[in-house]
């Protein structure tokens, strides 16, 4: 048995995190009082509660240890009155994954996070750190043997080119706003405004003041997202071993994921606007209860050596549309019931306040686009055997999922409504080990029967 190691101090903020709502309780009495005397006094009894507080976490610091024995078996040990232990070992993960924000990497610290095989999501395992051990913990459990390395740069691409986009955008709606609201000396907004006027004029007929503003709000938000993005793609590369397949990169913002192969639950190309524009599809991959948020690489359309030589177990579902013969209409709800009500106050605005019109025609144009991936899930959602494994496509919003299943410790449940039952349609769910469920809806009973089949 190797050294017993200290967890990082940065495990003290995940408990003081967890804590926030107790230093706001005496604070609702400041509200009903409105005076200083009130304040001091919220403000000592939350000093008093910080100190317990902390005092809690220099208890929890001292009271726990983690170690690595010589079979490179986790021990995470807790003594405090009493003695607790528990074990993992690398065998028994689905995946692994390095987290280094902004402030763990200024103090030395790495959030690691272990998913076991087919637990669900709070049955992972959270550790904080040094950098070091978090490094050896990884190469110990899931070390990297003879890899293949890939650095896909369409990921990076692609955001760089929505950063930029976005850029411009917002320029010219805030070129808009103060437009609009007439806050600049008429020489300043000649000169800084000049290459934005063509377009602050077209959107100036249906963007009021206010609702130029919020759009700005809206966008800059949108660009935020974006550099966040960029700067997690910078540097990314992906490996391939017999027995893993993982990625890591960022900037200011250090991930890393490794996923064992033969845990994989199933793999996901998504389909969005903005990737069929620019004809860069990313791929993500589950494992377990693992998913990851960063896809595990973006490939370029007609490029798909590395697809292959990374996941070549994974099928695309066939082209050809769904049968949407007595389909259910459930497609059209979540997107159709918002879309009736902004269009019916957008009616009631024209006659009772026009000025708001303009305004209401946002989220009635939101509601819209996300109507129009209704009508897209309602033609191309279904589910298909290809090769002994399952294919389907499904659509969340805006975006057309198209899903290999890889686990065989795979589920399928059919569910039918009286009116499914009468038309012969069943609705299809397919649950994977961390209880990870994907739903395929109002597909014929024949494909149901055929999925079925190749699981036998």
């Amino acid at each position: 048995m190797t050294t017993e190691k200290r967890f990082h101090p940065f495990l003290a903020l995940r408990f003081l995190r967890k804590t926030l709502a107790v230093y706001l309780l005496p604070l609702i009495n400041v509200l009903f009082e409105r005076n200083w005397s009130a304040l001091w006094t919220a403000l000592q009894q939350d000093l008093i509660i910080f100190a317990l507080m902390a005092g809690i976490s220099w208890v929890i610091l001292n009271a726990s240890s983690w170690s690595l024995d010589d079979h490179d078996i986790l021990h995470i040990h807790w003594k405090l009155f009493f003695r607790f232990d528990r074990a993992i070992s690398g065998d028994a993960l689905a995946a692994l994954t390095i987290e280094r924000p902004v402030l763990f990497r200024l103090c030395g610290a790495s959030r690691v996070v272990l998913y076991p095989t087919g637990q669900p999501k709070k049955k992972t395992f959270s550790l904080c750190l040094e950098k070091e051990d978090a490094e050896e913990l990884a190469d110990r459990l899931l070390p990297i043997e003879h890899p293949t390395i890939h650095r896909p740069g369409g990921g990076e691409r692609m955001a760089l080119v929505l950063l930029g986009a976005n850029s411009i955008s917002t320029l010219t709606l805030l070129a808009l706003a103060v437009r609009e609201t007439e806050q600049l000396p008429q020489d300043a907004q000649t000169i800084a405004f000049a290459q934005l006027n063509f377009f602050a004029a077209l959107a100036a007929r249906w963007l009021p003041a206010g609702a130029a503003w919020l759009v700005v709000l809206a966008a800059t938000v949108f660009g935020t997202s974006l550099l966040r993005s960029f700067a997690q793609t910078v540097r990314y590369q992906v490996w391939r071993t017999e027995d893993q397949i993982g990625s890591k990169g960022g900037w200011l913002q250090k991930f890393e994921c490794r996923v064992r192969s033969s845990q994989i639950s199933f793999a996901d190309v998504r389909f969005s606007p903005i990737a069929r524009l620019m004809r860069r599809w990313p791929v993500f991959v589950t494992a377990g209860c693992c998913s990851p948020e960063l896809p595990l690489f973006v490939y370029r359309s007609g490029d798909e050596e590395m697809f292959r030589d990374l996941l070549p177990d994974f099928r695309m579902p066939p082209e050809f549309l769904a049968d949407t013969r007595k389909r259910s209409l459930i497609f059209f709800a979540p997107a159709g019931v918002p879309f009736a009500l902004c269009l019916l106050l957008v009616l009631v605005s024209r006659y009772t306040l026009p000025s708001m019109t303009p305004l209401l025609m946002i989220p009635t144009l939101i509601c819209l686009l996300f109507l129009a991936g209704a009508w897209m899930g309602y033609r191309q959602e279904g589910i298909w055997p290809q090769d002994g494994r399952l294919t389907l496509r499904r659509q969340k919003g805006l975006y057309l999922h198209c899903i290999c299943a890889f686990h065989p410790d795979l589920c399928l449940t059919s569910v039918q409504s009286p009116w499914a039952y009468s038309v012969r349609r069943t609705t299809l769910t397919l649950t994977f080990p961390g209880k990870i469920k994907l739903n395929v809806r109002s597909i014929p009973e024949e494909e149901a029967e055929r999925c079925f089949s190749t699981l036998e």
